[in-house]
C-alpha cells in the first residue's frame, strides 16, 4: 500500500490537544463570566487542521431553582443582542480567528447538581443553550418526580452508546439525538444508579445507562 504523508499528518492531528493560540479567547471567557455570574475555566481544547472545540466548565454559586429565577427575570445569562451571551460571544470568537470554534462539552456546576450538554451538530450548544435551560425548567416537576426527589446532574443529551435496553415506541427506532428534546441522563438524590428522562413523554423511561461522562 502506498504510503501517503498527507494523509498520515491530517489523522495524526485530529482530537489532538496541544497550544493552538486562539486570540480572544482570554476576553471571551472573561465576557461568559459577566454575562453568567460565574467562574468559567477552559478545561481542554481539541484541535484539527481547521477547527478547534472547546470543553468549558461553568461554576456558578447558586442552586438550579435560584437559576430559572434569574434567568426567567433576565438577571443570568442576558444579552443585548439576539441570542444568549454564549452564542453571541462565539460568534465574536470564530470573527477574530482563521478556524472554526465551537464548543464541544458545557458544564454547570451549581450548588446542588450539575449539568451537563454536549455537541450533538455545528454550534449546538451555544445556539440551543437557552432552549436547553427553558426546557429543564419545564420539566422541572417531572424530572423530579412531582418535587418528591432533586436531581444531582443532568446530562443532555443521552448518545445511543450509552444506553441498553431502553423500552421505546415502535415509531422511534432510531434513537441518536438529532436534538436536545430527546432523551436525558439524570441522576437524582435517592435513587444509586441514572435514569433516562423521555422529554417529548415527559416521563421516565426503562433502560440501562451504561455510561454518562468521561
Amino acid at each position: 500500500m502506498h504510503f501517503n504523508i498527507d494523509d498520515f499528518i491530517k489523522k495524526s492531528l485530529i482530537n489532538l490537544d496541544y497550544t493552538k493560540e486562539i486570540t480572544g479567547i482570554d476576553e471571551f471567557l472573561k465576557s461568559l463570566e459577566f454575562h453568567y455570574f460565574s467562574n468559567i475555566k477552559l478545561k481542554r481544547k481539541s484541535c484539527t487542521l481547521n477547527s478547534v472545540h472547546l470543553v468549558l466548565e461553568v461554576n456558578c454559586n447558586i442552586e438550579l431553582l435560584e437559576l430559572f429565577t434569574n434567568f426567567n427575570t433576565g438577571r443570568w445569562g442576558t444579552s443585548s443582542k439576539n441570542g444568549s451571551p454564549l452564542l453571541c460571544n462565539l460568534e465574536i470568537l470564530n470573527s477574530r480567528n482563521n478556524c472554526n470554534i465551537d464548543i464541544e462539552e458545557l458544564t454547570i456546576f451549581l450548588n446542588d447538581t450539575s449539568i451537563v450538554i454536549k455537541r450533538i451538530y455545528d454550534n449546538s450548544i451555544a445556539s440551543q443553550f437557552n432552549d436547553i435551560l427553558k426546557q429543564i425548567a419545564c420539566n422541572y416537576i417531572f424530572l423530579t418526580k412531582g418535587l418528591t426527589q432533586k436531581p444531582y446532574e443532568i446530562f443532555i443529551p443521552i448518545f445511543e452508546d450509552s444506553i441498553d435496553n431502553l423500552e421505546f415506541d415502535d415509531n422511534q427506532s432510531n434513537i441518536l439525538p438529532k436534538s436536545y428534546s430527546e432523551y436525558w441522563g439524570i441522576y437524582l438524590d435517592k435513587e444509586d444508579e441514572a435514569s433516562i428522562f423521555d422529554v417529548q413523554r415527559n416521563t421516565y423511561v426503562t433502560g440501562n445507562l451504561e455510561f454518562l461522562s468521561e
